[in-house]
């Protein structure tokens, strides 16, 4: 599983919306009514961190490995929707700033500002989303031994996985097989009748020390 940190600085105060390889921080409550009028600066109704996630991510730009701040400035309209969104510092990367405004324009929402007569005017509000690629851990050694029985109708039973070694946590996942209610194929016997058989699969990773390559002749 991938995870990525992406974060919304507040004006005021810095708001992560994730870290790498922590599950996401509980948002605080909504704010549907601000307690004060907004003298002429609209006030985000929800928590800033949830406009972008880290399922957002573009995968392009994960496969290139794009990565930066985007900044952005939205205009406020009168009912507390983004009319206008602008990147005012970009993260270099032009399909990140891109998904940023579009996401921040669909997806927050705000208490408008206010004139000095309390009425709801277009305001200004500035933020910016952090874009940061994952930190891949290489493989460790272990072994992961999977055994089920496919029986005569196709489903799965008597299945097992034993994981062994500092690999184990990676391999975990391979315990889907026993998870799944999917049917396979039955296998057949010689006389094209279905029989039981019992399967085991094992997946083994090792790692060694490989020497430098040796410099290039000048």
């Amino acid at each position: 599983m991938i995870y990525l940190s992406i974060m919304l600085l507040a004006q005021t105060a810095t708001l992560e919306a994730l870290a790498p390889a922590e599950p996401l921080p509980a948002p605080p409550p909504a704010i549907s009514i601000a307690p004060t009028p907004n003298k002429g600066v609209p006030r985000p109704m929800d928590y800033p961190g949830s406009w972008v996630t880290t399922a957002d991510y573009p995968t392009a730009a994960l496969r290139a490995n794009e990565q930066g701040t985007s900044a952005f400035s939205v205009i406020v309209d009168k009912t507390g929707r983004v009319k206008e969104c602008r990147i005012t510092s970009s993260s270099g990367s032009s399909l990140l700033d891109e998904t940023a405004c579009r996401l921040v324009t669909q997806r927050a929402r705000f208490t408008p500002a206010v004139d000095a007569q309390d009425n709801p005017i277009d305001g200004t509000y500035s933020n910016r989303v952090r874009w940061v690629l994952p930190s891949v851990t290489p493989p460790e050694p272990g072994t992961a031994l999977t055994s089920f029985i496919v029986e005569l109708d196709g489903s799965i039973s008597d299945c097992s996985v034993n994981l062994t070694g500092a690999a184990a946590r990676q391999l975990s996942k391979l315990g889907n097989t026993c998870a799944s209610t999917a049917r396979m194929n039955p296998y057949k016997g010689p006389d094209g009748k279905p029989v039981r058989k019992r399967v085991t699969m094992r997946i083994e990773v090792t790692t060694e020390a490989v020497a430098a390559p040796a410099p290039s002749a000048p």
